[in-house]
């Protein structure tokens, strides 16, 4: 809740801040401004890799766009009058029920770039491929909360609850594999929600799906093969106003090395005394320096490999000890291999 209202207190800021207006008749520059802010997008994607926030142009460091940044990139220097201009990171429909006709009718899905001049008459709003027009401040501020990622509160429902009995419903019936599965992540806010599933069978098999909640329907699947992309740019660019909050802090598509088939390293403890000949495993998951495995006799291990190429063991009484190991030795750690049950 408080970081909700930090964000809206900040919103309300970007919004309301101080700004030179100018009249419409004395803005300069325009065209080249805009075709200066495509290429600055075309160049510096790779290494930013932006997102839209608040329908705010956006690193993905959450930092927003400036025209200083522009400037510095392309070696290009504005005219002042255009200093207080905003970046906007929209998909066209987005702006058709405030400018229609002044906004191309192609590609209507595709996330454009778009300035944002503040004048007398309010705020005039274009991209490189859209002629734009004038919108109220009223009309502006609308545009903008329209893309607001606020949709109540994020919550995180145990299995006895309602919502996490229908997300987990709607995840099996898009994948029958993960009937009786495992589940990593689930979270929700009253529109939007994130879950990453395993399936009983096989803990490697690992998915991420994004789902809306609809009244009447409840809850369908909107976003899926989330574990092969990065999740937060797909997600943002399909759905401007999903809260980013609601996702995992693991990203799984960096993991290429995720296994269950770990009979080699089975072998290998017993080989060096680390684990008893007589142990026979029933759980077991690997992603990137972690393993983690669970025996018939109870007992459960978590090994993480050091960079010098050695492997420290771990016992654990459960996988919340696990988690905290992992997360104590990796920031981000892939706790997605834990056995969450």
């Amino acid at each position: 809740i408080i970081s909700i209202a930090i964000i809206l207190i900040g919103l309300v800021f970007i919004l309301f801040r101080s700004i030179n207006k100018i009249d419409k008749k004395d803005i300069k520059g325009i065209k080249e401004l805009n075709e200066k802010l495509d290429e600055y997008y075309m160049k510096m994607w790779d290494s930013s890799k932006f997102i839209s926030s608040y329908s705010y142009f956006t690193k993905y460091n959450g930092e927003e766009v400036k025209i200083s940044d522009i400037e510095e990139s392309l070696d290009y220097i504005f005219p002042k009058e255009l200093n207080d201009t905003s970046f906007h990171f929209l998909k066209p429909k987005d702006l058709k029920p405030f400018l229609n006709d002044k906004i191309s009718n192609e590609d209507q899905e595709i996330l454009t770039v778009y300035t944002a001049i503040p004048i007398e008459e309010g705020v005039f709003i274009s991209s490189k491929y859209d002629e734009g027009g004038l919108l109220s401040n009223e009309e502006y501020k609308n545009l903008v909360m329209s893309q607001s990622w606020v949709h109540g509160d994020i919550k995180n429902p145990i299995p006895d609850d309602i919502e996490y009995k229908e997300i987990v419903k709607a995840t099996i019936e898009k994948d029958s594999v993960l009937k009786d599965g495992n589940v990593k992540h689930l979270a929700h806010d009253d529109k939007y929600g994130i879950i990453v599933m395993s399936s009983k069978v096989d803990p490697a098999y690992i998915k991420q799906y994004a789902l809306e909640k609809n009244k009447d329907k409840g809850w369908k699947i909107i976003v899926e093969d989330l574990e092969t992309v990065d999740s937060r740019i797909f997600v943002n660019y399909a759905y401007t106003d999903f809260e980013l909050g609601l996702l995992p802090k693991y990203e799984i598509s960096e993991y290429k090395n995720i296994s269950s088939k770990l009979d080699s390293v089975i072998n290998q403890l017993k080989s060096s005394g680390d684990l008893d000949n007589s142990e026979k495993p029933i759980y077991s998951c690997t992603a990137g320096n972690f393993t983690y495995i669970e025996y018939e006799s109870g007992l459960k291990t978590l090994l993480y490999k050091q960079s010098k190429g050695t492997t420290d063991i771990f016992e654990v009484d459960n996988f919340k000890t696990a988690l905290s190991k992992m997360i104590e030795l990796e920031k981000n750690a892939p706790i997605f291999i834990l056995n969450f049950k």
